[in-house]
């Protein structure tokens, strides 16, 4: 026996139903409805679908002829420190080992090796000091094929599986702790049947990562 929510018709797992109080609870809606309601409810698929227009803030959604185009903006605040600590870092750093000896037409072999740390560090820096300003994700359904996209400025990686094996997807929460504090993280994860699942979304806020959820798990019904 299936159970769905009578909000958004999406079902609910076996784990988030309570029998012995009777109710069970959509992790889309976050909301408890009665399992009799549940038992009654009509599947999303089966519904007549009005298409969402209130788009959480950073998300851009283009239906296409095949499927749709998802864009999670990546664009961060902390930029405005980034990219001055960056240029510093940069300049002080790499331009002191090797912009002297570009200068000075000389070439010194144990200082060259000494830099190499701090050569790794600043393209790592630049890179996610990049994606604070431009960054972006991009979630395509396009010729039977799910594809994640995540980069700036031309440059991707990419992952991608088969939209007929895709199973389910839910927003998952990750702690970590720091010396006087927790902090959450959120991310929409997507089962497939074949390898690991699908992961996207890291550092969005989490109604932005719970409507993206809530969207895909819709998408997911309709094409079954």
């Amino acid at each position: 026996m299936e159970f769905h929510c009578p909000e958004c018709g999406l079902p609910i797992a076996v784990a988030d139903l309570a029998p012995a109080q009777g109710i069970a609870v959509c992790r889309f809606c976050e909301k408890p409805h009665p399992l009799a309601a549940c038992q009654e409810a009509i599947p999303f698929e089966q519904r007549n679908i009005i298409p969402e227009h209130a788009l959480p803030k950073g998300v851009v959604l283009e239906e296409t002829m095949d499927g749709f185009r998802l864009i999670l903006s990546a664009r961060s605040c902390i930029a405005f420190f980034l990219v001055p600590f960056t240029l510093f870092w940069v300049g002080g750093s790499v331009g002191g080992i090797y912009g002297t000896q570009i200068a000075k037409g000389e070439f010194n072999l144990l200082m060259s090796l000494f830099g190499l740390p701090f050569l790794a560090g600043s393209v790592l820096l630049v890179g996610f000091t990049v994606m604070t300003i431009c960054g972006r994700c991009v979630v395509e359904l396009g010729g039977g094929k799910l594809s994640i996209r995540t980069g700036a400025l031309g440059v991707y990686r990419t992952k991608s599986v088969a939209w007929d094996d895709v199973l389910s997807c839910r927003l998952t929460e990750a702690t970590s702790r720091g010396r006087s504090s927790y902090s959450t993280t959120y991310q929409v994860e997507i089962a497939a049947e074949r390898g690991e699942p699908l992961r996207f979304g890291v550092g969005a806020e989490r109604k932005t990562v719970l409507w993206l959820s809530r969207f895909l798990a819709g998408r997911i019904q309709r094409g079954r």
